[in-house]
């Protein structure tokens, strides 16, 4: 038992002297341990001087707002939806709220504060039965955000839909405001569980914590590269009784050391070498065979992680005469426009419940339903479009010829569809009837 014990405590020194099983041995990467998240001045130096950092925060929005919205509903005939959205362009609102949903990305979760004119102060539950005017939407990053006044009964699964939140202002008099949950618009970056949420305030963490190992080895990678880059090429001198006099008294090697320095100055600057004729000069390449492909894997663990296409991350263009990266952004718009309906939609429409109840106040009829729409994000080519307008006026001719459809009706659908304009068609007695 003595010899045992004695084994046991050898081996577990052993192992911390060495290293083994712990996060310095690597045979332990398949063991995880939680990193620290990043804190604030971290985010804003990663996402202020690394551009596949910034892309990954800021790509999902920037496609998202690029061809803007439409606001519609089955009351469109009786309503001007088109003053709701000059009113929409003059707050800004799609900016204000990309930025929200940026900075929700960035640090976590952001609140977009909407400033109505109710009567009431921003402590206070909104009325919009009394609102008279959207004045602005301000975006507060969730470090400055605090979630009170929450369910203690609920505990840490309040902090999604608390009473109040805390607000400071981070470059003043750090003075603390408190708003109804009623006039903000909560965004979060990524969803983590309610217990989770204490450790960070009431929110969850940045999407570049997600991929921050993966940026950082990257980087490493790429310094590396640069150092092996920098020493390709390594100059080899020999010079007849070097060992002599580098090893002779200190006149003999201050000797040399100056014959060194002007042989490299005239190399670099004079571009000249005048050596003895014992002397032999050559250089020396370093082989970096390999090199692109082990980069390369670096480069695939950082798109893995994250939940965008290759293309789309590097900006990178497909090589070989049939190569297409057609499918790739395919499937990112595709994304993008899940994004659109699960965070954009819901703030927007919020938005929307504000401004129409302001009207209503104001005695107009306003519609009681409506939708948020998104143009399609992929435009097909020129030559996408001819081969779908063929195939499609070839099933029309189908349709035609077996007495499915009639001329008029593949008119009309033609018209609506925008392919083909109306034209007034003359009645039977010689007037103009419809199209």
């Amino acid at each position: 038992m003595k010899n045992e014990t004695k084994q046991f405590r050898a081996d577990s020194y052993a192992n911390a002297i060495t290293g083994l099983a712990t996060p310095a041995d690597k045979s332990s990467a398949g063991f995880h341990y939680r990193r620290h998240d990043l804190g604030v001045e971290q985010l804003n130096s990663v996402y202020e001087q690394d551009a596949l950092a910034a892309r990954i925060v800021d790509r999902v929005v920037d496609d998202s707002i690029r061809e803007g919205f439409r606001v519609a509903g089955p009351d469109a005939a009786g309503f001007d939806f088109g003053s709701i959205d000059s009113e929409i362009e003059d707050l800004d609102a799609l900016n204000i709220v990309a930025d929200g949903w940026r900075w929700s990305r960035l640090y976590g979760g952001a609140l977009l504060i909407l400033v109505v004119n109710d009567g009431q102060p921003m402590d206070q539950p909104l009325n919009l039965d009394t609102a008279t005017r959207l004045s602005s939407i301000q975006v507060v990053e969730a470090p400055y955000v605090f979630p009170a006044g929450y369910n203690p009964g609920l505990g840490a699964r309040a902090f999604r839909n608390p009473e109040h939140y805390d607000i400071t202002v981070p470059f003043g008099s750090a003075k603390i405001r408190r708003v109804h949950r009623s006039r903000t618009i909560r965004i979060d970056g990524i969803k983590v569980s309610p217990t989770r949420m204490i450790a960070k305030n009431g929110w969850g963490p940045s999407v570049i914590d997600r991929v921050y190992t993966e940026i950082a080895q990257l980087g490493e990678v790429m310094g590396y590269c640069r150092s092996i880059m920098h020493d390709i090429s390594i100059q080899v001198y020999k010079l007849d009784g070097f060992r002599d006099q580098l090893c002779g008294s200190a006149q003999s090697q201050a000797e040399m050391r100056q014959i060194l320095e002007t042989i490299r100055f005239s190399v670099d600057n004079l571009h000249v070498l005048a050596l003895d004729s014992a002397d032999e000069y050559t250089e020396v390449s370093r082989n970096v065979s390999g090199l692109k492909e082990l980069t390369d894997k670096f480069v695939d663990a950082l798109v893995r992680a994250t939940d965008m296409p290759r293309t789309i991350l590097l900006g990178e263009q497909p090589g070989g005469l049939n190569a297409s990266s057609d499918s790739e952004i395919r499937a990112w718009f595709d994304h993008v426009a899940s994004q659109q309906k699960q965070i954009l939609a819901p703030v927007i429409s919020r938005v929307m419940e504000i401004l129409l109840a302001v009207r209503s106040n104001r005695g107009e009829d306003v519609p009681e339903e409506w939708t948020i729409e998104f143009p399609p994000l992929w435009q097909p080519t020129a030559d996408q479009r001819s081969q779908t307008y063929l195939r499609q006026a070839q099933a029309d001719q189908i349709y035609f010829l077996n007495g499915v459809l009639s001329a008029d009706e593949i008119r009309a659908r033609l018209v609506s569809d925008g392919m083909i304009e109306a034209i007034e068609m003359p009645n039977s007695d010689g007037g103009e009837g419809g199209t």
